[in-house]
This record gives C-alpha cells, structure tokens and sequence, in this order.
C-alpha cells in the first residue's frame, strides 16, 4: 500500500471512530488564550475535560470497541506510563473485557489510582521495568503467552483514528481554520492523525509536532531516515517518554509534520505556568508540551503574532508531588535569570556590601553562601535582570569580571548544594528570618546586624509567596559576644522584617 492510500484509509477510519468514540465521552471544548506577552491569537483544544483527563481514551476505546467476540473473549493487554491504560480501563469496563495493563515502576500513583478507579474489576495492573519499552516487551510476551490482543499506545490504524477524532472535532468547531497547529509527540500517534485529518481540510495549516529535548524519537527518526531506539530518555514528560517512535506513526508523520521543536523541562514547565495563568488549568507535563513548542517558535520569530495558532492541551493526570519542581523550574527564565559565583572577602559586612551593591531592580531568585576554607569566600547568586536592565547589569558585571564566574548549568548550582566548613563557625547563630518579598526587606536587617556578626551560613530561594524565608548563619567571636548580641539580632528582626525565629542544628556544627 502506498503512502496516499495509507493516509487515505487512516482519514476515512478516523470518521468512522466517530460512531464509537462518542458513546463514551463527548466532544471537547476548544478555548481562546490570553497570552499578553506573545500576542497573536491562540486557541487550546481542551482534552483536559475528556472522560480520563487525556486524549488518550479516544484510541483505546475505538481500538476494543472494535474486537470482534473471539478477540474479547480473550481479553486485552497493553502498555503504558499512564494515559493510555487509563483509556484501555476505561474501554474494558464500558466493553466488559478483561484487561491486563503493564506499567514501569515509577508511574505516578495518580495514574495507578485512575486506572483502576476507570476499569474496577475488569482491570489488573503489573507494575514493570523502569521504562515504558520495557513494560511494553513484557505486554507483548503476555500477548504471545496467553492469546490476549494487545492494544498498541500508538501504531495502529484503530488507535489512531479513534485519536484523530480530536482534529475533526477542531474542523467542526467554528473557530477555524488555523495558520499553525502544534502537537505532542511521544510515539507519534497523535500527531500522524492530526496531521493527516486537518490537511485535508485547510491544506495550508502547518501541524508542527513538539518533542522532549531528551525524548526527541521523532526527530531521531527523521535524521536516521527510519525509526531509531533512543539510548536514553528523559521522564520528566512522562506521558511521552517513549524510546522509539511507531513504523506506520513515523511515515505519516514524515510525509505531513511541517516541522519539529524540541523543548526543555523547563519550557515545559513555563508552559504549565502560562496555562495556569491564562486558563487556571495545570496541564501535565506532556499536556504543555504543545504551548511550551509554540512560545519557542514565537520567541525565536518563527510563529508570528499575527497568526492563528491551535496548541493541544493532551492531558492533565499531574502527579501533585510533581508541582514542587515545576514551579521551580517554571520561575526560571533563561533569556534573563543566569546564576553567578562571587568572590568577596572573609569579613564582616561583605556579602552585605555586594547586595547593597547590585544595580537597582535586579532580583536575587537565589542565593547560596557557606563559609568554608576556601578563602576569598564564594556565595552563588541566581539574578532576574530585567530587559531594560541587561546594559546596566552588563558594565556593573564589567567591573567585577574578575571576581564573578557564571555558574547556571553547574550541578552544585541546579541542586542547590551549599558548601560550609563547620569547623570554622566560632559560636554560630542560626535563625529562620521571615521577610516581605520586596526589594530591600531582607537587606536592611543584614545591613542593621552586620556591624556585629559576621555571615556564615545563608540559604535563600524565591518561592513566587508574598514573604520570603532564609535560613542565615551568624557567627561570633565568643560565647560572652553571642549572649550579648543575641537580644540585638531579635530586636533588630522586629524592626525590619516580619519573624525571625532561632534554629538549632547541632548535628551540623
């Protein structure tokens, strides 16, 4: 069969997917999205409000609902990182056929809780391997072993179509057509039917597929000229943290992709906070991946603002331990934030003095001090230079190229180690100082206590709150000076900033 016919025949099944797919979940929204900084006018297609929380549902459903008796009797067994088994759940208890799912081991455990809460008794799980390939091999072996139709995430005419009937649902809402539509990639599935169902119909939408920096399959494949195994796989978007992309995904999607962005976990994670912002939603990873792909091409000039742009939010199933790194990393602005390491001297006042120093309307995000042998001392500092200020910054920076070092990619720096010698703390006091997250707070209780306590310890992170908490070292000479100056610390505390309370960590000292 040829490539026309084979685009063809997944066209004419996703039309047919229509009669099935619906008796189980209606169709999605697609909304308009303010993004002020970008301009131009984007619309998000919804699948965030499907029956699972993800697209996915769409395929599997049409894939079961579509066995005939013999197959059912059976049962079904697939493979998956979360979405689609939560379709396959789905599809087995409104079909009424037993399931077997195979997941890696680190799932996040609301998925695991989604799929049986979908599937009940029809469903079993088997929590396998570290990697999704390695819970599929071992979904096929279950197939081969006991008779059971395996249900593929992606390469497959049925799955497809039945994920395809999202584009027909994007022609028929109204709201088209689009000059740019951008869609995840994981194995392809998503985006061959997206492509193949919305070219027919505006011949001149460009569908831009969008992959994990470290997930890139399609890309390789691309390059490679046939799908390749990737050697390594990043899981942060674990909802496409596939090794290698489909045979028959790969070729429709080589034929009708107008292009690739690769983005990073931590565009990934700007794009959940831009949804947030803009429709009070937090996508999952791989649900943000279709914006985080647009903002890249729009900020590199290649999507302009006055063109209509179709992004797909894919799913939502975001484990909640997971917000903690996203929000941190979605803080970060790499156009503007980068982190430096200082040298100052080993004495009273200078880490003050370097903060008082920093032009005025630069931001600490970050910063990260220990006293240690090292001498002169060394704090890492992650600065938010704003755009108007980025020559400013530049000549203060000039002045100081000897005694500054950029550090942003170190990985000290991206998991915050922070270095001390504790054997060099005299009669050190820690305290917690709680502080309005406004320029200056923090710094005037520093500069009130630094006539009589030296730094030796300063842990602090902008965590987005209205106040801001650092953990700070005071050391002094003696035991008579701590004693002393103690009181003074606490009533300088009360009136500068908003609490600081004493911490003990004799482990550490």
């Amino acid at each position: 069969m040829s490539e026309d016919e084979r685009i063809q025949q997944l066209r004419e099944a996703i039309h047919q997917a229509r009669a099935r797919v619906y008796e189980v979940g209606a169709a999605t929204p697609l909304q308009a999205m303010a993004l002020p900084e970008e301009g131009g006018e984007v619309w998000v297609k919804r699948e965030d409000l499907g029956p699972i929380k993800a697209y996915k549902w769409r395929g599997a459903y049409n894939a079961i609902a579509g066995l005939t008796p013999d197959q059912l009797s059976r049962g079904v067994v697939a493979a998956s990182a979360g979405n689609h088994a939560q379709g396959v759940a789905l599809a087995a208890a409104r079909v009424g056929v037993s399931a077997t799912i195979f997941m890696p081991e680190p799932t996040p455990q609301v998925k695991r809780r989604a799929v049986m809460e979908h599937g009940g008794d029809k469903v079993s799980i088997v929590l396998t391997g570290d990697r999704f390939s390695e819970a599929q091999a071992a979904a096929l072996e279950h197939a081969r072993a006991t008779g059971a139709v395996f249900v593929p995430p992606y390469d497959s005419m049925e799955v497809m179509a039945g994920q395809g009937t999202l584009a027909d649902e994007i022609f028929t809402s109204g709201v088209g057509p689009f000059d740019r539509v951008y869609v995840a990639i994981g194995g392809g599935g998503m985006a061959a039917a997206v492509a193949t169902l919305l070219k027919s119909s505006w011949p001149k939408v460009k569908v831009i597929g969008v992959e994990g920096e470290h997930q890139a399959c399609m890309k390789a494949a691309f390059e490679a000229g046939r799908p390749i195994p990737l050697d390594y796989v990043d899981v942060f978007c674990d909802g496409t943290a596939v090794t290698q992309v489909g045979d028959f995904t790969y070729e429709i999607c080589r034929r009708l992709l107008d292009g690739i962005v690769t983005v990073t976990n931590t565009e990934v994670s700007s794009a959940i906070k831009a949804h947030w912002d803009g429709l009070r939603v937090i996508p999952e990873p791989s649900g943000a991946m279709s914006l985080a792909g647009y903002l890249k091409d729009r900020r590199e000039g290649k999507a302009g603002p006055q063109e209509k742009v179709l992004t797909i939010l894919c799913g939502a199933n975001m484990d909640f331990a997971k917000l903690a790194d996203v929000s941190r990393q979605a803080a970060i602005d790499h156009r503007r934030d980068r982190s430096w390491r200082f040298l100052i001297p080993e004495e009273k006042g200078s880490l003050t003095r370097l903060l008082e120093d920093l032009p005025q309307g630069v931001n600490i995000l970050d910063l990260q001090y220990g006293r240690t042998i090292r001498d002169p001392q060394a704090p890492v500092l992650t600065l938010d230079v704003p755009t108007d200020l980025e020559t400013d910054f530049e000549d203060w920076m000039e002045k100081r190229r000897t005694q500054a070092a950029d550090v942003t990619d170190h990985g000290a720096t991206r998991f915050r180690v922070v270095p001390f010698t504790p054997s060099l703390f005299s009669h050190p006091l820690f305290v917690e100082v709680e502080f309005p997250e406004r320029a200056g707070a923090l710094l005037g209780f520093m500069k009130a206590i630094s006539p009589f306590s030296s730094l030796c310890y300063f842990n602090y992170s902008y965590t987005g709150e209205r106040v801001g908490r650092a953990l700070i070292g005071l050391d002094f000479d003696d035991e008579s000076e701590l004693e002393k100056r103690r009181f003074a610390v606490f009533e300088q505390a009360g009136r500068t900033v908003r609490a600081v309370k004493e911490v003990t960590i004799d482990a550490l000292v």
